[in-house]
């Protein structure tokens, strides 16, 4: 029997609403300059689905958006300027993808389902700070250099 998947999530203040109702298609943390920047991070974990696999279910007229590259367009929630989601731009490549954060939570503030949540891989990892590569080398994960299935980077190096 096939496992089911559904997952909700929002935005800081509950405004904006969505639901994804399959598998994820990667689970990766992104070391890029504009993910890093935009967030404040060190890094972003993004979980990311299916076009149409990601669906806003309440606060559409909340959502604000800006292209940060031609390839990626950015949601996120017009009253408490958190984010909501991404969206893939690339004509061969539709996808949305959401921070790992935006997901629900339990009352212990654990997010519900993480196991088929968590990362997998890192991408950009040649763009990670410095001061923070140990830290990262120690998870294990896949290093990716830039996109998913660009040179790996040896967690020994």
């Amino acid at each position: 029997m096939d496992e089911q998947f559904k997952f909700q999530g929002s935005c800081y203040c509950g405004s904006c609403e969505f639901i994804c109702d399959d598998r994820p298609i990667f689970r990766v943390i992104c070391h890029c300059s504009i993910c890093t920047r935009i967030s404040g991070g060190i890094a972003v974990p993004f979980v990311g689905f299916e076009n149409d696999k990601l669906k806003v279910i309440k606060g559409v007229e909340h959502l604000k958006s800006y292209r940060t590259t031609e390839r990626m367009e950015r949601f996120f929630c017009g009253k408490c300027s958190s984010s909501v989601y991404n969206q893939s731009l690339l004509k061969d490549r539709l996808f949305r993808d959401t921070s790992l954060m935006n997901f629900k939570r339990d009352q212990q503030g654990n997010i519900i389902d993480l196991d088929k949540l968590q990362p997998e891989s890192h991408m950009f990892f040649s763009q990670c700070q410095q001061c923070y590569i140990d830290a990262f080398k120690a998870d294990g994960l896949v290093k990716f250099s830039s996109m998913p299935g660009s040179k790996v980077i040896a967690n020994s190096d």
